[in-house]
């Protein structure tokens, strides 16, 4: 080890120090401090690789991942037509709709959970979200039925798994219903 550069050496030193400044931030930010300092030192912010992995959560313009870009292409969904349903910032998505599509407060029970999912699909390409998130939505759009909640959180069917204690989780079969709840709030304008 003798024989190892000097600059090896100062890049094995800063290593540790670098990890734990930025241990404490998201992903998203521990990007944007490297990028600001490479910049601060005259040299352009690191470029992400063409072949990077499409699991991989990175921000496609605003606020939305590589990941759920793709999927709203399959799925035929627009910007517009989430502009309905989400308020997609840079930093967050938050659920705008009034309403659910379906009657009947377990119907809309489960879409209001399945969009719960899809908004943590959108922003970071995770399925997982909390049931206090989903309660939330259901009292602001009207289907929270207190005494049946419980009994309407155990018929999801293969939507979404786990439970309030551990957190939810959409399928696969979920985001093609959500995909379709999107649509249904948010039809494409006929005669643009």
């Amino acid at each position: 080890m003798s024989d190892e550069k000097p600059s090896t050496k100062n890049v094995v030193a800063a290593v540790p120090k670098l990890v734990q400044l930025l241990e404490p931030l998201t992903p998203d930010e521990r990007q944007r401090a490297i990028s600001a300092a490479m910049i601060l030192f005259g040299q352009s912010a690191p470029v992400h690789s063409a072949n990077q992995s499409v699991n991989e959560p990175h921000e496609v313009g605003e606020g939305i991942c590589i990941k759920a870009a793709n999927w709203m292409k399959k799925n035929a969904i627009t910007r517009e037509q989430l502009d309905h349903v989400f308020s997609i910032e840079n930093d967050s998505i938050d659920i705008i709709a009034a309403r659910m599509p379906e009657s009947g407060k377990r119907k809309q029970t489960t879409q209001a959970y399945v969009l719960c999912g899809v908004r943590s699909f959108l922003r970071n390409g995770d399925f997982s979200f909390a049931d206090g998130d989903a309660r939330e939505l259901c009292s602001r759009v009207g289907c929270y039925d207190a005494p049946n909640h419980a009994a309407y959180t155990t018929s999801f069917g293969n939507l979404i798994t786990g439970s309030k204690e551990s957190g939810w989780r959409l399928t696969n079969p979920g985001l093609s219903v959500g995909a379709q709840i999107i649509k249904q709030l948010a039809p494409e304008a006929a005669s643009l």
